[in-house]
């Protein structure tokens, strides 16, 4: 069987449906390919936590039955626990599968076509273009050719269709295993509910319980009574296990009925070099469009999703998409959230290279604030401001080493947003050569701090 579209969206994550929802507003023939029944879509393994911000940003007011818990900021305590800072910004936690529900009703009442349980089998090329894709339905016989005018994967962090393009397009790019974290949670109703911080979403930084990323304990009602509690931990040839870590570490701690638990996998790391090539757009999960330093993922996948559609209608309304056409995907993503995201992976590699002990010191002595870290988190860089005031605390507490090691990553911040904000091409025939210099910039730092990315991931 064959049918023709003119979008083609595989994955109906938040990031498939939003750009699914921009384009069937606007009028387009669209068809989302899902490989979890109807019933399912929503359902994923998350800290389920999003700025409200997001929701502004996008014009956005999602009904209250999909909003579980509000938060007044996220609370971030040192490895013994003794210590916390608030990061003041509103939040809150949503019902994945009722947010995801909704996003899907959306489309279909303005007519977009869902192809649930189905998966992607191949993909057609024709003059340097997707001309179609091959799906199946789980559990039939046959096969499905589905033609359009073009192509997004939004299809998650380890994306079916972004390896199955040419090698030579940027879009099919292999991060390091290092550039993800694997993660573990599980939704808990406690025997006991939490008698305080139930207005934060709270991170806890201990590399014995989660190396290379952070554990959190996020309340999802009220009363402290059900919560989202879960790790992650950096993927790569040392093996951690988050689930063992779980089980080990957070399990024994909160005693109650468990409502939901998985596991996933979460990139951690800057943008895809673009977002768009050929007839082809990347986003969510599979743009790596993920905060490198926290893991909060679904409101900038909703950005870029929005992002790439509104480029890709103005290609189709202009008859012609490819790279060219909608270039300007890329330099408004790297404006207003890719830049800060390159400069935080930065910081991020730092992080992981850092000891319970230094956590706990820094937290100790105060040496960040909660304006400060949120300051860092909005704006992506190290401003002067913070490295003045940091340093200057440094120097009194006698930890001279570092302050050398915040100047280093001072410096690579601020030059690799200059990079994505200044210097990102114009076109796409600049594109290769600045990746090039990307590349180098990031592989100095990495030998500048001893930072080891390990192996490519084999996809």
């Amino acid at each position: 069987m064959a049918e023709k579209y003119d979008v083609v969206i595989i994955g109906a994550g938040v990031a498939g449906l939003t750009a699914a929802y921009d384009l069937v507003a606007r009028g387009f023939k669209v068809a989302v390919i899902e490989s979890k029944p109807r019933n399912r879509i929503g359902d994923k393994t998350c800290g389920d936590a999003i700025g409200t911000h997001h929701f502004s940003e996008l014009g956005w007011k999602p009904p209250s039955s999909i909003i579980d818990h509000e938060y007044s900021g996220v609370k971030i305590y040192s490895p013994s626990e003794k210590y916390g800072v608030v990061v003041p910004g509103e939040g809150v936690s949503v019902n994945r599968v009722k947010f995801g529900q909704w996003l899907l009703s959306r489309v279909l009442d303005h007519g977009g076509i869902l192809y649930d349980s189905h998966v992607l089998v191949d993909v057609a090329l024709k003059n340097s273009r997707v001309e179609k894709i091959i799906v199946k339905k789980v559990g039939e016989p046959g096969l499905r050719e589905i033609y359009a005018e073009a192509f997004i994967d939004a299809s998650g962090a380890k994306p079916s269709l972004r390896p199955k393009l040419p090698s030579e397009w940027p879009l099919a790019e292999r991060p390091y295993m290092t550039d993800f974290n694997i993660a573990y949670r599980e939704v808990i109703e406690l025997e006991k509910p939490l008698d305080s911080d139930i207005e934060y979403a709270i991170i806890y930084l201990n590399t014995e319980v989660a190396p290379g990323g952070y554990w959190w304990l996020f309340p999802k009602d009220p009363e402290g009574r059900i919560i989202n509690v879960g790790l992650g931990v950096v993927w790569g040839p040392q093996g951690y296990n988050p689930r063992h870590n779980y089980n080990k570490y957070l399990k024994p701690r909160f005693k109650g009925k468990l409502l939901h638990a998985g596991g996933g996998i979460v990139p951690t790391r800057r943008p895809m070099p673009t977002l768009v090539w050929r007839n082809v757009g990347v986003v969510g999960d599979a743009a790596y469009t993920v905060n490198p330093v926290h893991g909060g993922g679904i409101g900038s996948s909703m950005l870029s999703a929005s992002i790439v559609a509104r480029n890709m209608a103005n290609a189709l309304e202009a008859g012609r998409v490819d790279e060219t056409t909608m270039w300007k995907a890329n330099k408004e993503y790297m404006a207003v959230y890719g830049a800060k995201q390159a400069s935080l992976d930065i910081l991020r590699m730092y992080l992981q290279k850092l000891a319970n002990d230094d956590f706990e010191w820094i937290l100790k002595n105060k040496i960040v604030d909660g304006a400060s870290i949120y300051d860092l988190g909005t704006k992506g860089s190290l401003v002067e401001e913070i490295v003045r005031g940091v340093g200057k605390l440094i120097r009194l507490l006698g930890r001279p080493s570092l302050l050398n090691q915040l100047r280093i990553v001072r410096s690579y911040m601020n030059k690799v947003k200059t990079l994505y904000l200044d210097e990102y091409p114009e076109t796409p025939d600049k594109l290769h050569e600045w990746i090039l210099k990307t590349e180098s910039v990031f592989n100095e730092y990495r030998v500048e701090i001893g930072y080891d990315p390990g192996p490519r991931v084999r996809w």
